[in-house]
């Protein structure tokens, strides 16, 4: 459809003035949540990625040894493969996660393993191995290295990060959830345009 100036109003063939504004306002008006859309999309997607890598990925392999969370697991459940077997393919697949994450052609696979990461570590809050709240882990990390056994540790009371280790993996779950979403959008839109 040819758009013509006209006295100050858009008129596209066979349309009212008023009728041609209104589209091209509702025209824009999607462009902008398009627009914000990629851009939370983008956001949400490499400030995961970062968290992943820099928060919980790398310390797993760079951290204390043993690692205060999976040793307490390990300690609490009598399964001792989960420090370090387990913490090292956790932290693989943190990682994992995160290069998937920025690239917007995986990204929604990258989101899919951020998510299941994320549910394993709540459904280990949720269990008597880790719990909600979890001792100081700096004491734990000293007191481990000094031989002292999850019993002991866990005998001492230590003061706790008052569930706020827990609250990060339901942050981490959430935003998977939104990056998943929105990176679908984004692959629904490149389709519709090529």
């Amino acid at each position: 459809m040819a758009q013509r100036r006209r006295g100050g109003h858009e008129r596209w063939a066979g349309v009212t003035g008023e009728g041609a504004t209104a589209k091209s306002i509702s025209r824009t008006g999607r462009r902008l949540v398009m627009n914000a859309r990629t851009i939370a999309g983008w956001s949400l997607a490499l400030g995961l990625a970062g968290a992943f890598v820099f928060m919980v990925g790398l310390p797993k392999f760079m951290g204390p040894a043993p690692n205060p969370i999976f040793a307490l697991i390990a300690g609490r459940s009598g399964i001792d493969f989960f420090e370090p077997y387990v913490r090292y393919a956790t932290g693989a697949g943190e990682l994992t996660a995160a290069a998937l994450l920025v690239w917007p052609a995986s990204r929604r696979l990258g989101a899919l393993l951020a998510g299941a990461i994320s549910l394993g570590a709540i459904g280990f809050h949720l269990s008597p191995w880790l719990g909600i709240r979890i001792p100081d882990m700096g004491r734990v990390s000293d007191l481990l290295q000094q031989g002292t056994s999850v019993a002991d540790i866990d005998a001492m009371g230590l003061p706790t990060d008052g569930g706020a280790l827990f609250a990060t993996a339901v942050v981490f779950l959430l935003v998977s959830i939104a990056v998943f979403f929105l990176s679908g959008e984004q692959a629904h839109r490149a389709k519709q345009t090529s």
